[in-house]
């Protein structure tokens, strides 16, 4: 009976509801329209609907929509970047709206540590770059994205080689030991090499959380900073497809100009560069040569002559430009990208695949670098209150290197025509047969006789789940991360001749295998790291009144595997099957297994009282396996807090002009576990002897390296003060940041021990540093009609500096090759160049060098004169130590200082245009005794000669050149140019045309024609222009070494240089 009754109200109900809505839809009319932006591009999936209703709609690929409304009803338009639009429809005409950007709403949600945050209520230093100004730039990398962009954020890239990875730094100085931001993309901790395989294409969000207060959430790994990016997801609305590509070229900026007179060639570097420091290079016969050939050129180039009883090469007629005959001028490189995108209320998907191909210099063995990247990221609502989500992504590059690093300093193909005599061919002929050089065999084994071959797979996927109760007042996230990287290795060489030898040793004779490649040896390694993170968190958020309160906490577990293996072995006799199977020589084997875990807890509580006062803490307690048992855990505590001056009643007369005001204030402590995973372990290595019994090798082991009970975590403590405001209707934005960062308990040797001990000394926590800096960030945005079409431009301009100070450090005598109390890092010690010795007798006077053993020898007219400070008739470092440092005074710091990046920017019916620049306001280099671009035969006496060396040198005729008297040798370490000295060092600031673009977007009427929903052509290019006061031999970007080089000594000049890349591609969207 009960349910007979209910059942009669249930239908009765229902009956109401058909007639209301029957009624309802008599009484409404269809209201349609299209919403475009300023540009006339229709606005995909903008939300309309009719105000203080659930009536709505969403508009289509072409921005229609069409409506049921009453007459006179007001039609709410929304859009993610864009204002609000309130319109009142007359109940007849066609609704045509056209949506404004808005500069505060583009940037009002904040990507943070385990969740988001509205801009306007962050208390931290934290910055963002969105998808927008990013696919303006329109490059390959990560690291070319972020350099420059936002402030205290520092890239850099070690040369302009094809594939280089660029390296991350968040607001200087770290800690003497090192340590790097954490890295996390879609919510996962990741290496630098994941940041640099992601496509720029598929970022959606970078936020960077640069203080304690705003890592603190992160635990021990975030000491340094958080650099945060999210991937794409789908956006409501039709399925969306876009294919974007480009096609380059680069070239080097800086390519050595040879000096390439070729009759006195050798005379000069005979008569001087070896006749001043009372050597020979060349003899007679060789120096005379180029003068015989030019009076008869029918002799040949190069010819090999029995003089004297010894083998003689002799030379004339040409000066061979082999970065001209051996390096392309232009190397291509191309990216395409493919993505299908959408979501409804079930389903939300975004697959993309992307393409990289980038090719190297040399001609004959360029370099060949092909990456291919899949994205994944999928969410199924199972109902309106749980949600299923995986994000996967998979990274394949393969990788072609020519085997150019072979022994001691000659480190690339660079450096080995630096270390080469220009005037000598490829090939010889030797009675009738053409023998290769050194230069020439060099070419052969690069082409024929080596290879480097690199394969890296990555794969990562993370399953997770979302839910929320309460009216999703309570949002809980749990997920899962599995990633396996594998990176297969190959490298071979075959060292065959025959060549003709230059070397000191056999100077002239012909050999049969070329000795300083090493024996022919294959080389195959493999190295495999294995991921598996877990994240477990809850947020609850209410509003009560004006106090809005936000708490969230969780865990995380994460557990890390990185095996190591390789094999080489010996070939005595070459083989074209590179294997070590068909190898029978000496072999070498060796792994390695390391592990680590961690796990934390973490908390965060936000309150803000009507957006006006706003308080955050955070805390977090962190375990980590990389210290003992009783020393893994630390717990960590961040405070921050924010006045909103704006929102107080005082200050509304002002709001017209300063809508936003607001003072921050952040501290808090992390702990820094930046160290191997077995350190705290006395660990004694095994190797094998050269001596043998019962005629097997006999194997030992060291001491074991003894552990301090002084062995934990390093504390890293941060303070900042910032402010924000906006003025003109927030067109004019600024944020100033102040902080300081102390690194506190950094391990350090702390005391001397006697020889006989037998093992190393060991590290404590006794060590401090300290960092203080400040950022400004300013950007203006505005528009205004142009010829009857409106103009949107922004200027967005940062700048920011550091300085680090050594604040303790156990160095009793404050010796100087050593940190001492009171040390800036990046300082530079040198003399004080007075300038050239004007006569022989002067020189023979003056204190010279005591540190060489030539330059009292060879001291004359024309060489180095250095100031003697302490009078003492010596130049030296005196007793080295901050009391008595000699003669040597800090001349330079290398730290770049003032780093700073400008983006102009604008847009008019269709074409827009973006121009970035950036560069360093301060920083000294010295070019070291290895950088030969600079010194060439002052380096080395027998090292190539460049026309400004040459053209720039001392001579009695030119006594106030740049460069002094040519000597060979007087570039090496402990000689006159190899000393840091005011006459030569560098200043290093710059500013660089960093990316330009410049594109147009075909009108919307016209694209629809071909059936698509839009289309850009672009034309870019990156590094085209620099203004700087270096010498000109040396890139700003360019001066760090050769990271692949095999001796830490290979300096300035000799690693691949920055490149210049012209681009042009295309931006469809179907």
């Amino acid at each position: 009976m009960v349910r007979s009754k209910l059942s009669s109200v249930f239908i009765s109900l229902i009956v109401l509801f058909w007639a209301l809505s029957a009624g309802a839809v008599a009484q409404n009319s269809t209201l349609r329209g299209t919403v475009k932006d300023i540009t006339g591009i229709p606005l995909i999936g903008v939300n309309v609907i009719q105000k203080g209703t659930t009536n709505g709609t969403v508009t289509d690929v072409d921005g229609n929509f069409s409506i049921n409304v009453p007459a006179n009803a007001a039609i709410v338009f929304t859009y993610i970047g864009f204002s609000a639009q309130e319109v009142v429809w007359d109940g007849a005409s066609a609704m045509n709206v056209v949506m404004h950007e808005d500069a505060e709403l583009l940037d009002e949600v904040v990507v943070v540590g385990y969740g988001t945050q509205k801009k306007v209520n962050l208390t931290g230093a934290v910055d963002n770059m969105s998808e927008s100004r990013l696919a303006s730039l329109h490059v390959n990398t990560m690291g070319e994205a972020l350099q420059g962009q936002l402030p205290g954020v520092y890239v850099s890239t070690a040369d302009g080689k094809p594939g280089r990875f660029s390296s991350f730094n968040i607001r200087g100085t770290t800690s003497i030991n090192g340590g790097d931001p954490l890295i996390v993309i879609d919510g996962v901790p990741q290496s630098s090499n994941s940041l640099n395989n992601l496509s720029p294409n598929d970022i959606e969000d970078i936020s960077i959380l640069k203080d304690a207060a705003s890592a603190t959430i992160y635990g021990a790994r975030a000491s340094f900073g958080v650099i945060l990016i999210t991937t794409k997801t789908g956006k409501k609305g039709k399925s969306k497809v876009e294919y974007n590509n480009y096609f380059g070229f680069s070239k080097a900026t800086i390519v050595p100009e040879i000096y390439d007179n070729p009759v006195d060639y050798i005379d000069i570097n005979q008569n001087e560069f070896n006749k001043y420091i009372g050597q020979s290079y060349f003899t007679d016969a060789q120096v005379e040569y180029p003068y015989l050939y030019e009076k008869d050129p029918t002799l040949p180039q190069a010819k090999l002559e029995i003089i004297g009883g010894r083998s003689t090469l002799l030379l004339g007629g040409k000066v061979y430009n082999y970065y001209k005959e051996w390096l392309r001028k232009y190397t291509p490189q191309q990216n395409h990208q493919i993505s299908v995108s959408g979501a409804n209320d079930s389903f939300q998907y975004y697959l993309a695949g992307d393409y990289n191909y980038e090719e190297g210099n040399i001609k004959f063995k360029p370099e060949k670098i092909k990456r291919y990247t899949l994205l994944s990221n999928l969410r199924y609502n199972l109902n309106k209150n749980v949600s299923l989500f995986n994000n996967t992504t998979m990274v394949k590059r393969d990788e072609e290197h020519p085997n150019q690093y072979l022994y001691g300093f000659t480190s690339n193909v660079y450096r080995f025509i630096e270390n080469s005599n220009a005037m000598m061919p490829e090939y010889v002929d030797i009675d009738g047969k053409m023998v290769p050089t050194d230069i020439g065999f060099y070419r052969r084994f690069l082409e024929k006789q080596s290879g480097i071959e690199k394969d890296v797979h990555d794969v990562k996927t993370t399953l997770g789940v979302d839910i929320s109760l309460l009216n999703k007042d309570l949002e809980i996230r749990i997920d899962g991360t599995y990633q396996n990287e594998n990176t297969d290795y190959l490298r071979w060489w075959d060292n065959v001749g025959p060549y003709l030898s230059n070397s000191f040793n056999n100077r002239n004779i012909v050999l049969d295998y070329y000795s300083d490649a090493g024996p022919a040896k294959i080389y195959r390694s493999n190295w495999k790291s294995v991921l598996t993170n877990i994240n477990a968190y809850g947020t609850y958020s209410k509003l009560i009144n004006d106090h809005d309160i936000k708490v969230m906490g969780g865990y995380n577990q994460e557990h890390y595997d990185y095996l190591y293996s390789y094999a080489e072995k010996l070939y005595p006799l070459p083989v074209d099957q590179h294997s070590l199977n068909l190898a029978t020589g000496a072999s070498n084997t060796r792994d390695d297994d390391n592990r680590n875990s961690s796990r934390s807890i973490f908390s965060r509580l936000n309150y803000n009282w009507k957006s006006r006062y706003l308080v955050e803490f955070n805390t977090s307690y962190f375990l980590s396996s990389r210290f003992e048992k009783q020393k893994r855990g630390h717990g960590y505590l961040s405070s921050s807090a924010a006045w909103r001056i704006s929102e107080e009643a005082f200050f509304e007369p002002l709001k017209t002009i300063v809508p936003n005001l607001k003072l921050r204030f952040s501290y808090g402590s992390l702990g820094n576990a930046n160290i191997g995973s077995y350190d705290y372990i006395p660990i004694m290595s095994v190797s094998q002897s050269g001596f043998s019994l019962d005629g097997n090798l006999v194997n030992l082991t060291s001491a074991p390296a003894p552990k301090s009970d002084n062995f934990t975590w390093e504390t890293v403590e941060s303070f900042n003060l910032g402010l924000d405001f906006s003025l003109f209707n927030s067109k004019f934005n600024t944020t100033l940041d102040v902080f300081r960062r102390d690194t506190k308990d950094m391990l350090a040797n702390y005391r001397s021990l006697p020889s006989v001990f037998g093992a190393s000394v060991p590290k404590e926590n006794i060590a401090s540093l300290r960092t203080k800096g400040w950022e400004l960030n300013v950007n203006w945005n505005d528009s205004f009609t142009l010829l009857d079409d409106r103009f949107m431009y922004g200027v967005y301009f940062n700048v920011s500096d550091y300085m680090s100070q050594i604040t303790d450090y156990y160095n009793p005598t404050n010796y100087l090759a050593d940190y001492y109390v009171g040390q800036t890092i990046g300082e530079i010690w040198g003399l004080t160049t007075l300038g050239y010795f004007l006569t022989d007798e002067e020189a023979k006077k003056s204190a010279v060098l005591s540190s060489s053993s030539t330059s009292r020898v060879y001291a004359s007219a024309g060489t180095i004169k250095f100031e003697d400070k302490n009078n003492d008739g010596v130049i030296s470092w005196g007793d080295r130590t901050l009391d008595n440092p000699g003669d040597y005074r800090v001349i330079g710091n290398e730290t770049p200082r003032y780093q700073f990046g400008l983006t102009l920017n604008g847009a008019w019916k269709g074409f827009d245009m973006n121009v970035f620049f950036n560069g360093v306001g301060k920083r000294d280099i010295y070019p070291g005794a290895e950088a030969v671009n600079f010194w060439g035969p002052y380096n080395r006496k027998y090292q190539v000669m460049t026309k400004h060396v040459i053209e720039n040198r001392w001579t009695p005729e030119n006594p106030n050149a740049y460069f002094p008297k040519p000597q060979g040798y007087i570039a090496l370490g402990g000689n006159d140019l190899g000393q840091p000295q005011t006459k030569y060092m560098q200043n290093a600031a710059y500013i660089r045309l960093k990316n330009f673009s410049f594109g147009y977007s075909l009108p919307h009427d016209l694209v629809k024609k071909i059936k698509l929903n839009s289309l850009r052509f672009f034309v870019s290019g990156q590094n085209l222009w620099e203004y700087t006061k270096l010498h000109f031999s040396l890139d700003p970007e360019g001066l760090m070494k050769d990271p692949d080089a095999n001796q830490g000594s290979v300096g300035l000049g000799t690693a691949y240089p920055i490149q210049r890349v012209y681009s042009f591609g295309a931006q469809i969207q179907f």
